[in-house]
C-alpha cells in the first residue's frame, strides 16, 4: 500500500502534464505551419519559431526548473511581485507548489516536443493529398480535419514521451516536494532498495512505453510520397486568409514567449535583483549593472562546475556516439537487428535515472579487482550511468542519418570495401553532420542528467546539473540564475563554433 498514493500522484502528474503539452504544442504546431504559407518573412520567423522549439526541447530539464523557479517559484520575481513568496497559512508558498508547479514544467516541456513531432508528421504526408483537401476546404479546415489525424503517430508519441519523462523524472517533482513513484524510489529506496520498489518504479514507466508503441505499430504512420515541398507549391491560395495568418503570428508568438521568453525573462531579472524587507513589504530592486557584475564572476565563482561538466558531457558524448554508430551502421542493413536495437534503445529511456544510477553503483562494488578504484577515484561509473541515456540518443540521430543514404550507395561499397573500410571511406563523410549533432545532443542532455549521475558522482566533482539541484533546494537567490545563464551560454557558443567549423570545412572542400 506504500506505493499506492505514490503511484496515483505520478498519474496525476502525467495526465496534468500531457494535457497542458497538447494544447500548447499542437496550437504552435498549427501556428508554425500556417506561417509557412504566409510570405518570406512569415516564413523565416516559423523557421525561427520550430528551431527555438527544439533549443527547448533539448534543454536540460533541470535548466527547466530554474527557469520557472527564478520566474515564479518562492524566490521568483513573479511571486515576490505578489508577495506570494511569503508563506501562507497552510504553510505552503503561493500557487506555484506541488503538483501546479511540476505539471506545469513538464507541460511546457513537452509542449516543444509535441509542436515538432506535430510539425513533422504534417510534412510527411503527401503534398497532393494536402492540396487537394485545402482546395476542397481551405487551409485551416484541412489542418485540423485532414493532416492532424494523418499526423496523429507523432503527435501522440511525443504525448507518451512527455508522460514517460513526467514519470521517471524525479528533478521537478522532488523540488516541489510532488512525491511521484521515482521520488519516492530516489528519497527511500536508493541506498537499501528492494526488489518491490525497483519492479514498480520500473514497471509502470515501461508498461506507458508499451502501450505507447503498440499504438504506433497499430496505426502504421503515414509515409511522405516524394520529396516536394508542399507550402512552396501550393501555399499561393492561402495568402488570402489574412485573419489565418494574423492569429497563427500571435499564436506563434505566445507559445514561442511562454516556452523560451517568460523563462529566460526570468533568469536575467534574477540575475540582476535583490529583495529586501521593509516594514513588511517586499522591495524589489533590479539593476542591469549588478546583473553584469554577477554574471562576469560567475565563471570565477562556478568554474569547477563548468570544468567537470565540459569533461564528463565530452566523455559520455564521445563514448556514447562510438558505441551508437557501429550499431546504426550494423541496423540500416539488417533490419531486425534494426528493430531490435531500437526497443533496447527505448527500454534504456524508460529505466528512471535514479535505479540507473543505483545499479552502477551495485555493479562497482562488487569484488571485481579494480572496480572500487574506478567507482572512488574516476568518472567511469558516471560515464557509464550517463551513457544509458547518451547512447539511445546518439543511435536515433545517427539512424536517422544512415535513412537519408540511398540503399544503392550502401550496396555499391558493400562489394569494393570491408565494412570498417566503408565506415571510414563512405559512411564518415556523408554522416558527420548527424554524427556532430549527435555529439552536440549527447553534451547537452548528458550534462543535465541530475538523477543519473547524483548517485554515482565520486568525492570532490561536481557538475552545473547537481549544484543547481542543491541552489534550488537551498534557496538561493541569484546564484542559481547566474550558473544557469553560463551555461546556456557555453552551450549555445559550443554548437556555433561547432557548426561553423563544420561549414568552413564545407566551403573548403
Amino acid at each position: 500500500m506504500v506505493w499506492v498514493t505514490p503511484l496515483l500522484m505520478t498519474m496525476q502528474l502525467m495526465a496534468v502534464s500531457v494535457l497542458i503539452a497538447a494544447v500548447i504544442g499542437i496550437l504552435g504546431a498549427w501556428a508554425g505551419f500556417r506561417l509557412q504559407s504566409g510570405g518570406r518573412v512569415a516564413n523565416l520567423f516559423s523557421r525561427i519559431f520550430f528551431t527555438s522549439m527544439v533549443a527547448a526541447a533539448a534543454t536540460p530539464m533541470i535548466l527547466h526548473a530554474t527557469a520557472w523557479e527564478a520566474t515564479a517559484g518562492k524566490f521568483g520575481w513573479m511571486m515576490l511581485t505578489q508577495t506570494g513568496a511569503r508563506t501562507d497559512s497552510t504553510g505552503s508558498y503561493g500557487f506555484f507548489v506541488g503538483l501546479a508547479a511540476s505539471a506545469w514544467i513538464h507541460g511546457v516541456v513537452g509542449s516543444a516536443f509535441v509542436t515538432i513531432a506535430t510539425w513533422w508528421g504534417v510534412g510527411r504526408v503527401s503534398p497532393v493529398l494536402v492540396a487537394q483537401s485545402r482546395l476542397e476546404m481551405g487551409p485551416n479546415a484541412a489542418f485540423w480535419r485532414v493532416l492532424i489525424p494523418l499526423a496523429s503517430p507523432w503527435w501522440i508519441a511525443s504525448l507518451v514521451g512527455t508522460a514517460l519523462l513526467a514519470a521517471t523524472e524525479m528533478t521537478v517533482v522532488d523540488l516541489y516536494g510532488y512525491r511521484t513513484v521515482a521520488d519516492q524510489f530516489y528519497l527511500f529506496y536508493a541506498m537499501d532498495p528492494s526488489p518491490m520498489a525497483v519492479a514498480t518504479t520500473c514497471v509502470f514507466p515501461l508498461a506507458i512505453c508499451a502501450a505507447g508503441i503498440g499504438w504506433l505499430l497499430v496505426s502504421r504512420p503515414v509515409r511522405r510520397v516524394g520529396r516536394s515541398r508542399t507550402i512552396e507549391r501550393f501555399g499561393d491560395g492561402d495568402a488570402g486568409d489574412r485573419h489565418g495568418i494574423w492569429l497563427a503570428w500571435g499564436l506563434a508568438m505566445s507559445v514561442a514567449v511562454l516556452v523560451i521568453g517568460v523563462p529566460m525573462f526570468g533568469l536575467l531579472t534574477k540575475a540582476g535583483q535583490d529583495v529586501a524587507v521593509e516594514n513588511g513589504a517586499v522591495v524589489l530592486t533590479w539593476s542591469p549593472w549588478q546583473m553584469a557584475s554577477r554574471l562576469a564572476k560567475t565563471p570565477l565563482n562556478f568554474g569547477s562546475e563548468y570544468q567537470w561538466t565540459s569533461i564528463l558531457a565530452a566523455m559520455v558524448a564521445t563514448a556514447s556516439l562510438v558505441v551508437a554508430w557501429p550499431i546504426a551502421a550494423l541496423g540500416r542493413q539488417r533490419p531486425r537487428f534494426q528493430s531490435l536495437a531500437d526497443a533496447f534503445s527505448i527500454f534504456l529511456v524508460c529505466i528512471p535515472g535514479p535505479i540507473v544510477g543505483l545499479v552502477v553503483v551495485h555493479v562497482f562494488q562488487t569484488d571485481v579487482v579494480g572496480f572500487k578504484t574506478l567507482y572512488q577515484q574516476t568518472l567511469v561509473p558516471t560515464t557509464i550511468a550517463l551513457m544509458v541515456r547518451g547512447v539511445p540518443v546518439a543511435y536515433w540521430i545517427v539512424r536517422s542519418g544512415y535513412r537519408g543514404i540511398d540503399d544503392t550507395v550502401l550496396q555499391s561499397a558493400a562489394m569494393d570495401l570491408s565494412p570498417w573500410r566503408r565506415g571510414w571511406l563512405i559512411d564518415r563523410p556523408l554522416l558527420m553532420r548527424s554524427a556532430i549533432a549527435a555529439w552536440l545532443a549527447v553534451v547537452v542532455t548528458s550534462s543535465g542528467d541530475v538523477p543519473a549521475s547524483l548517485p554515482v558522482i565520486p568525492a570532490g566533482v561536481s557538475t552545473v546539473g547537481i549544484r543547481l539541484f542543491g541552489l534550488l533546494h537551498s534557496g538561493a537567490r541569484y546564484q542559481e540564475a547566474c550558473l544557469a545563464l553560463g551555461y546556456i551560454a557555453a552551450v549555445v557558443g559550443l554548437t556555433v563554433v561547432c557548426l561553423g567549423r563544420r561549414s568552413d570545412r564545407r566551403v573548403r572542400v
